[in-house]
């Protein structure tokens, strides 16, 4: 198999060529997927019109697949599969525009995923891009004395703030006494060390990240506010204009995302994912 890895918009994302995901991998071809996937951090593969079924087992080359703690978004039959559908698809709830704010997939949790793979559907015609940002290229541009306040500092996520937000505006039904209870801070470095990169990365996201420890309220939400403006800059910003059948898949580790607006009372846009699971979460020593 004659696999090319050709980058596209900004150096963070490259389309992979030569490769029909509909089959099962051999090991080889699987390696030089991940290790196109460390070098560039978002790959696109066009014109993969696959099954679940082929989805999950595609996934399944990079480690362990798991859900969301949202049950209702997952697919009826493959509940290793989001269904961020607006029209409701494969047995889960509507959703309108998941993720359509900047956020790092599922941070919430004490061991965040490692990477997500996208499989769009159906496409607008209109709207409905992703936006992807390059976390290593913002740590890499902050300012030298910025990075000294950061390094070796740990932050504070919870979903709990996002999604009662999100239910007070109608996008989510209740929270669960359950769900409640399951979205408990947790603690992740400002700045990690990607282990299969060696790069750092600044890992705070307007979705999840509520408070750095050893600031006072004032200054961690000033320090907040001044790391999602910088991280969100044109220059770190890859925009993804779909195509039905396209596959998008990022690290989770060095990257953010957010899904821009389309009229839903016009047209449907259903995706899915899979999500990889990670592993604990390296602080990134101080330079």
């Amino acid at each position: 198999m004659s696999l090319s890895v050709t980058r596209i918009g900004k150096s963070f994302v490259a389309e992979v060529g030569g490769v029909d995901l509909s089959q099962p991998l051999d090991s080889e071809t699987a390696e030089q997927i991940r290790q196109a996937w460390w070098d560039n951090s978002i790959l696109v593969f066009r014109d993969q019109d696959i099954t679940d079924e082929q989805h999950v087992a595609f996934s399944h080359n990079f480690g362990e697949l798991q859900g969301h703690s949202v049950t209702a978004w997952l697919s009826r039959d493959h509940p290793e599969i989001l269904v961020l559908s607006s029209k409701g698809r494969s047995g889960a709830m509507p959703l309108k525009n998941g993720g359509a704010y900047w956020h790092s997939d599922i941070t919430y949790e004490a061991v965040p995923p490692m990477g997500s793979i996208l499989h769009g559907i159906t496409i607008p015609p209109e709207g409905g891009d992703t936006l992807y940002a390059d976390m290593y290229a913002a740590y890499d541009a902050l300012d030298d004395e910025t990075k000294a306040l950061i390094d070796g500092r740990m932050a504070i996520h919870n979903y709990q703030l996002r999604y009662i937000k999100m239910t007070e505006g109608g996008a989510r039904p209740a929270p669960t006494a359950e769900q409640l209870a399951e979205w408990q801070d947790v603690r992740h470095p400002v700045v990690l060390k990607n282990p299969d990169s060696g790069r750092k990365a600044l890992f705070v996201n307007e979705g999840f990240t509520v408070s750095i420890e050893g600031l006072g309220k004032e200054e961690s939400d000033a320090l907040l506010e001044k790391l999602f403006a910088h991280s969100e800059k044109p220059e770190f910003v890859y925009a993804h204009k779909w195509r039905p059948h396209d596959i998008v898949m990022w690290d989770n580790r060095c990257t953010m995302h957010s899904a821009t607006d389309f009229d839903d009372n016009k047209y449907e846009r259903t995706m899915q994912r899979t999500t990889i699971k990670g592993t604990a979460l390296q602080q990134a020593a101080a330079a």
